[in-house]
């Protein structure tokens, strides 16, 4: 297969444009070559490109079927209806056919296939005695199959009465008819038909898959979905059915629905619903408490119309509601009510000092109206190098930025047009208007709150920023120490980096291998021991339970075959085969983790003699992989597996490493035979022999029938009781073309070898490729493939010239989103810079500005290890999300005292006025945020775990940005204000005013 067929593809498309990488893979009796494109290309001109040069191709086996060239479509699956019951076979396969036709014939549902079924095949297995005995070869029998079932048109006789079609009819469908198919036929009438010489078996074709659903056979109907359908439509319509359904099946089986992701979205969807409704709640209360009524009203207003706003343009761009999409609104809770804030209080001040309404909404907003339109782009620019993030984590993560921008935009609308409008009229009718006696409360309790909020500022802030910008170097001096700090606690690991944490889940798999050429009867026993070792799970864990609960509700095994998982290769043969159990949900077993369960599982099941491999692990929420996953290449394959091995050593020795294997396996024994010198004058040659023991081992399809839906092979090959011993071999026989039949063994010598079981290459080399898990509360998987990088794995290419090595997996992951978001954010920044530049006039003070944004890291960090959380790559989105949230504030204050400047108000009293005048907005701002994602941070449920260190990085970031932009931020001003007087004194540009330490004291 690899020379065959692999080399010859990758040979012939390695020069077509727009292949980034190319992966093949050979196995017994299939060749498989997959492309990698760039990022953008034409996926169908590709196409037609691969197929052209494949086209071109003439060296193929002879007994290779045509290439299949077809791009990889993930379909996701939403649901599975399980079809079991001890039953026959085909009585369970008809069934499930017909339960899958019913489905996609329903309007939600537009694809289902069958999983853990076998193909229908005809299959005439023929006797080496009963071959010898009629003097019958393979082809004779191939071709009686081939000219005795026929249905050809041959033409019209036109008749002056009209056309008639003439057709030969003689096309057999079933394995009865083709019994009576004539095999040989003399002058004297001798027939002897098909099914004397063949056992004609109309069954499955010849494979070892076998599911089982709740220890009985079963045949699964997966329906899967478009990126346009509904998984919770389709999981209803489902249920519906099956609930329907049930009394209409025939006796014995039983039907069920399994892997059903609908329950998944559904409490994702809740738990987002639930804390978005919840974090508006908490907004609400925050703004009342600090702004009057009425202006905490319309603010609050602007959350809806926003969110409305936004849906109206995510459908139209053809986004679906999902997990990312709508935690992008409850990120926005508090950051879109932000630039309202602003606007907002700015307007009641002025209407504070006595100006009348219209007056106070066009001097408010003639003064926040351009920084507070900076503010909302540089925030959403901020968000930009999320919509552009590569791999898989890109397409995964990119509806939220695409979220949030549509939301600031419409928000930005809103709090511009509408919102002073609305405050217009609102402080109109408050003048008018007496107030009632809920608006009394609510006045005494906010007049409280400003009287100890006016404390605060005058007590409290006010004499610690004199004493921050008097000894502003100190302070510059203690922030950039911090920050520091909080580097080396991420560096060192304290916190440490997980590509994707793993969360809890409600589904658990055991996957078995053993050595190639294990019988598959093996497989199949040790897959009914761990199934009946995960009932035993129930027993195990009923204290941490309810009263009448069942920890597993559900469990399938498939033997014979091991589905395509994570972009790695399928498995099939007798040697593999898998386990899943289904559990109830987390919610339902606050107390009990997956892990404890796995562990558990994995200690009933002990020791098994003879496995190659059982693993364990879980179905996860989202993009993942093997957390060390690493490639070895070369051309030498005895050396990459020495290779591999050593790296597997290695790996053993870091402690929370487990689960350490290589995809290399030794293949099955093998005989292979050589045509003997001399045979060839006997008439025989080396391709005959290859042909007929192909023919009587493997089998030769003869003919395709359609029959209904199905197409179905009519295979030839040796009967059951040949293929299954070595000593069929020995007597097998060669069948010359002038009719002798010779002795195999006589013209052909024997050897014994091992193949290979599976060969993956990688960009034309081959490659082994070693994968580890992890447990994550022992090691750290970036650390341990940092320091393999540092020595071991260098000093194993030296010791082996020609071999590198290719990371894949979570650190191949890594490695993509962040070289992709490095460059993006990059950009960002510099757009950013030029931004605030253009606001400010000046390319100093942005920079003062955009120092906000390495601070905002203090907070990331010290919220992930206050919180006892990994660092992970949504921690990162989460960082430079805050990015834009953070240069908000300082724009804004900034602005201000350069306002107070510009009037004549010395530079330092300039900054303290801007400080306290800048103190209220600033801290309702940032509470407004937090408390938007509050309740997502208190949440413990599974669902949750993936979105919270975006919370995390975003809320605790703010915390230190607040005290960044208060405190830090008028240092730094006055610092670049010192340096740009010194340039000037230097220089002797203008004239220079000192600043005397009397400016400081407090007024």
């Amino acid at each position: 297969m690899e020379e065959g067929i692999c080399i010859k593809i990758e040979e012939k498309i390695k020069g077509i444009e727009g292949i980034t990488r190319t992966y093949s893979s050979s196995r017994e009796g299939l060749g498989s070559v997959t492309v990698e494109l760039d990022k953008g290309s034409d996926v169908q001109k590709i196409m037609d490109d691969i197929k052209n040069e494949i086209d071109l191709i003439e060296t193929f086996p002879d007994e290779a079927e045509d290439p299949i060239i077809t791009e990889i479509i993930n379909r996701n699956p939403a649901i599975t209806v399980a079809v079991y019951g001890d039953v026959p076979e085909k009585l369970l396969r008809r069934t499930a056919d017909r339960i899958r036709d019913d489905l996609v014939d329903t309007g939600p549902i537009s694809l289902a296939t069958l999983v853990g079924v076998r193909d229908y095949e005809i299959a005439v297995e023929v006797s080496e005695e009963n071959l010898r005995r009629y003097g019958l070869s393979f082809d004779q029998v191939v071709r009686a199959l081939r000219t005795g079932s026929l249905d050809l048109p041959g033409g019209t006789i036109k008749t002056d009465h009209g056309e008639i079609l003439v057709r030969s009819k003689g096309q057999l469908y079933t394995g009865r008819e083709f019994e009576d198919l004539p095999l040989i036929t003399d002058t004297s009438g001798t027939v002897v038909r098909l099914g004397q010489v063949a056992t004609v078996i109309d069954g499955f074709e010849d494979t070892d898959i076998k599911a089982r659903f709740n220890g009985k056979p079963a045949a699964l109907v997966q329906v899967n979905r478009t990126s346009q359908e509904d998984v919770i439509a389709i999981s209803d319509t489902v249920r519906q059915y099956v609930a329907d359904s049930r009394s209409r099946m025939p006796a014995g089986i039983q039907l069920a629905t399994w892997f059903d992701l609908s329950t998944m979205v559904r409490d994702r969807i809740d738990l987002l619903l639930r804390n978005g409704f919840q974090g508006i709640i908490l907004v609400f209360i925050v703004l009342a408490l600090f702004l009057n009524l009425r202006l905490a009203f319309w603010v609050s207003v602007g959350i809806p119309v926003s969110f409305m706003g936004a849906f109206m343009v995510l459908d139209y761009n053809g986004e679906t509601i999902n997990m990312i999409s709508l935690f992008a609104f409850i990120m926005t809770l508090g950051i879109l009510v932000d630039d309202a804030i602003i606007v907002g209080e700015n307007i009641f001040t002025h209407y504070g000092q006595g100006k009348s309404s219209d007056r106070a909404v066009v001097d408010g907003m003639g003064e926040v109206g351009a920084p507070v339109l900076m503010a909302v782009i540089t925030t959403m620019v901020a968000f930009t190098p999320l919509m552009f993030i590569s791999g898989i984590m890109g397409k995964f993560i990119s509806v939220m930025p695409r979220a949030v921008i549509a939301i600031l935009i419409v928000s930005l609308g809103e709090a511009l047009i509408i919102l002073p409008a609305h405050l217009e009229g609102a402080l109109l009718k408050s003048r008018r208007a007496g107030k009632k006696i809920g608006q009394a409360i609510h006045e005494r309790v906010r007049g409280r709150i400003e009287e100890g909020l006016q404390f605060a500022i005058d007590r409290i802030y006010t004499p610690t920023l004199r004493y921050v910008v008097k000894n502003r170097y100190f302070t510059f001096s203690i922030g950039l120490g911090v920050l520091i700090i909080s580097l080396g606690i991420l560096r060192g690991g304290y916190v440490p980096f997980v590509f994707m944490p793993k969360g809890d889940s409600d589904w658990v798999i055991a996957e078995v291998n053993y050595p190639l050429g294990t019988p598959v009867e093996t497989t199949a026993q040790t897959i009914a021991f761990l199934e009946q070792q995960a009932v035993k799970l129930n027993k195990a864990f009923e204290r941490q339970l309810d009263k009448g609960k069942f920890l597993i509700t559900n469990t399938y095994s498939l033997t014979g075959f091991i589905p395509r998982r994570d972009w790695k290769p399928a498995q099939i043969g007798g040697h593999c085969g898998e386990v899943w159990i289904e559990m109830i949900s987390s919610a339902e077993r606050p107390r009990l983790s997956v892990n404890t369960v796995i562990n558990q599982w994995r200690n009933l099941a002990g020791e098994i003699p003879g496995l190659d491999r059982l693993s364990f692990f879980t179905i996860e929420g989202g993009p993942a992989g093997s957390p060390i996953e690493i490639q070895l290449i070369g051309d030498d394959f005895r050396q990459i597996e020495l290779a591999a091995a050593e790296l597997k050593d290695e790996l053993a020795k870091y402690p929370g490493t487990y689960d350490i294997a290589d995809d290399f396996k030794p293949g099955k024994p093998e005989r292979r035979f050589k045509i003997k010198d001399g045979a060839q004058s006997l008439g025989v040659t080396m391709s005959d022999i290859a042909r007929q023991l192909r023919q009587g081992f493997y089998g030769e399809e003869a003919l395709r029938i359609q029959r209904g839906k199905d197409d179905v092979k009519v295979q030839v090959r040796y009967a059951d009781k040949d293929r299954r011993s070595l000593y069929a071999v020995e007597q097998a026989r060669v069948r010359t073309p002038d009719g002798r039949q010779i002795p195999l063994t006589e013209i052909a010598d024997v050897t014994r070898s091992r193949a290979y079981s599976l060969i993956r290459r990688v960009d034309r080399k081959r490659v082994i490729t070693v994968s580890s898990d992890i447990d994550e509360d022992i090691g750290n998987a970036s650390q341990i493939v940092t320091d393999l990088k540092a020595e071991f794995l260098p000093r194993l290419m030296k010791h082996n010239p020609g071999l590198r090595y290719d990371l894949e997996g979570q650190e191949k992951r890594t490695q993509e989103s962040l070289e992709s978001l490095k460059k993006g954010f990059t950009l960002a920044l510099m757009a950013i810079f030029l931004l605030l530049a253009t606001q400010f006039r000046s390319y100093v003070q942005p920079v003062i500005i955009m120092m906000a944004i390495p601070f905002g890291l203090i907070g990331a960090i010290g919220g992930h290890l206050v919180m006892g959380l990994a660092f992970t790559i949504i921690s990162i989105f989460g960082i430079v999300a805050l990015s834009g949230i953070v240069v908000n504030d300082s724009l804004i204050l900034i602005d201000f005292i350069n306002r107070a400047h510009r009037g004549g108000m010395a530079v330092v009293e300039a900054v303290i006025a801007s400080g306290r005048s800048r103190f209220r907005p600033v801290l309702l701002t940032s509470i407004t945020t937090i408390a938007g994602l509050f309740p997502l941070l208190l949440e413990r449920s599974f669902q949750a775990q993936f979105l919270i260190p975006m919370a995390v990085s975003i809320s605790f970031g703010l915390v230190a940005a607040t005290l960044l932009t208060l405190l830090y931020v008028p240092a730094l001003y006055l610092i670049v204000d010192d340096v740009i007087r010194a340039v000037k004194r230097r220089l002797g540009i203008g004239r220079v005013e000192d600043v005397a330490d009397k400016d400081l004291e407090p007024s």
